[in-house]
């Protein structure tokens, strides 16, 4: 099986200058503590795009909303997206950088690290760290999300390689992309992309 960096290297591999980078740069957060639910507002963009769409989220925290948002501004058109959900998130400061003369510490970077799991109950760990948790917090969010986009992007590719050698009788290449495509979907679910693919094909 492949590891994490090995896919995410495949991924790259396929995609080339396809391979999508979201980011947030603001974002507006509302939480009732006592009923533990917050509702996250912002604007998901894409580098060399812009502005793509706006994210409205709730769940059981900040995290938990952006989460939700993200996954149901864009699982229409990725669907691999509704069979992951996030399973652990941690946050750490690295205190042993300061010393008892930088006053509060509240500085220190911290290191958010995001665990999502895919249908098969294999887990995926993305990190950032920053100066600013709620910064990291939202970029590891994007970050794993993004994986999963990209993913998938790689499998529809990998499929119309797959369909193109089989039209000009190459099975040498048809079993190469065949490989690369049961590499690819170690990471997620993909028979609903695939059979829409097919099916738009067909029409």
């Amino acid at each position: 099986m492949r590891t994490q960096d090995e896919l995410q290297r495949l991924t790259l591999e396929v995609l080339g200058d396809d391979y999508i980078e979201y980011y947030v740069s603001k974002y507006t957060l509302t939480e009732d503590i006592e009923a533990g639910t917050a509702w996250i507002v912002c604007q998901l963009s894409q580098v060399g795009k812009g502005p793509l769409f706006a994210v409205e989220g709730k769940g059981v925290g900040f995290i938990d909303a952006l989460f939700n948002g993200l996954k149901r501004g864009l699982v229409g058109e990725y669907p691999s997206l509704g069979h992951i959900h996030f399973v652990d998130f941690v946050v750490s400061g690295d205190f042993k950088k300061v010393t008892r003369d930088n006053g509060s510490h509240s500085e220190v970077p911290g290191t958010v690290r995001l665990v999502i799991e895919n249908s098969t109950g294999r887990e995926f760990t993305f990190e950032h760290t920053s100066s600013s948790v709620s910064a990291s917090s939202v970029a590891v969010v994007v970050k794993g999300v993004e994986h999963f986009v990209n993913a998938e992007l790689a499998v529809l590719k990998v499929v119309s390689w797959i369909d193109d050698a089989k039209r000009r009788t190459r099975p040498d290449l048809a079993e190469k992309y065949t490989q690369r495509l049961a590499e690819l979907v170690q990471n997620a679910s993909y028979s609903e992309t695939i059979e829409r693919v097919k099916q738009q094909v067909k029409l």
